[in-house]
């Protein structure tokens, strides 16, 4: 598709992802006692509700009536297997129902739905919505990035000292040395404030917006980062991989900036703390 065409499905897709932030907003802090009795578990700490799932199903089913013959790739149904087949330049769809459930479930407001546009392996457009902060964020590389209707662009900053960052840690920790702790310290200690909010689609939403200047993570799902990633460089910033090569949503490890200039400081930090050992990836071998 024409990056035309692509920014002309935003529309649709932005009043999906709000219909299905309406169908979550209900079932936020939902009772007097707020006991997460619909909560379950797919992981030792990665959680699903039911909200999830009513949220993923609108989701799908409206898509697949107004994009016919587009796949679409939900969290919830695709997270049982690996998501590895790259398909050319094709376009999909990447369907976070709920960004942030554990948020969510513990009545934090820091989530939303989100909803990635990828030709291939590269994300091409994206909405978010969160709809207890009541901000929808779209965008399109053809069409600029655009808060609440308002178009926005990344921050300006450059070194690191002057840097809010953000990051988050996977949900397979238990046991794992790989999880992003001496980074996030080495981090800290060189940038103005680093935040972990726990909800990847918004983080990246947030340096689209210029409120936060950088962002790094790695393990994540194609669906916690496509519609951010997106968003991104509609707004002018940068989203790479830790090489600084083109992203890849299926390896799941993005550095995403204000400038090219604080991509380079914040990555010489991970790597000297790496000590040269590469960033995992969730599908090192799935190329576009």
């Amino acid at each position: 598709m024409t990056p035309h065409e692509i920014q002309a499905m935003l529309p649709e897709i932005e009043r999906i992802a709000r219909e299905a932030g309406g169908l979550v907003r209900a079932g936020y802090r939902r009772g007097a006692s707020h006991t997460r009795t619909d909560v379950s578990k797919k992981g030792a700490i990665d959680l699903v509700t039911e909200f999830d799932l009513r949220s993923e199903e609108h989701i799908t089913r409206e898509l697949g009536r107004v994009f016919p013959g587009v796949e679409i790739v939900g969290e919830e149904a695709q997270g049982k297997r690996a998501v590895t087949d790259a398909v050319g330049g094709a376009l999909r769809f990447f369907v976070d129902p709920i960004d942030g459930t554990t948020n969510f479930a513990h009545g934090h407001p820091f989530f939303g739905v989100s909803i990635g546009v990828c030709a291939g392996v590269t994300p091409v457009a994206g909405v978010i919505y969160a709809p207890i902060l009541e901000v929808c964020w779209r965008g399109a590389q053809a069409s600029g990035c655009f808060r609440n209707g308002e178009a926005c662009v990344v921050s300006r900053c450059e070194p690191l000292s002057e840097a809010l960052c953000a990051t988050g840690f996977g949900y397979d920790v238990a046991g794992k040395r790989d999880d992003n702790v001496p980074e996030f310290s080495a981090v800290q200690a060189r940038a103005r404030g680093v935040r972990r909010c726990g909800a990847a689609a918004l983080d990246l939403a947030l340096v689209a917006d210029g409120t936060y200047d950088a962002y790094w993570e790695f393990m994540l799902q194609p669906w916690d980062l496509a519609a951010g990633a997106a968003l991104v460089i509609a707004a002018c910033g940068q989203a790479t991989g830790f090489e600084g090569q083109a992203l890849n949503v299926l390896e799941g490890a993005v550095v995403a900036t204000s400038c090219g200039a604080l991509s380079q400081e914040l990555l010489g930090v991970i790597r000297e703390v790496r000590g040269g050992r590469p960033v995992p990836v969730r599908h090192a071998s799935a190329r576009a």
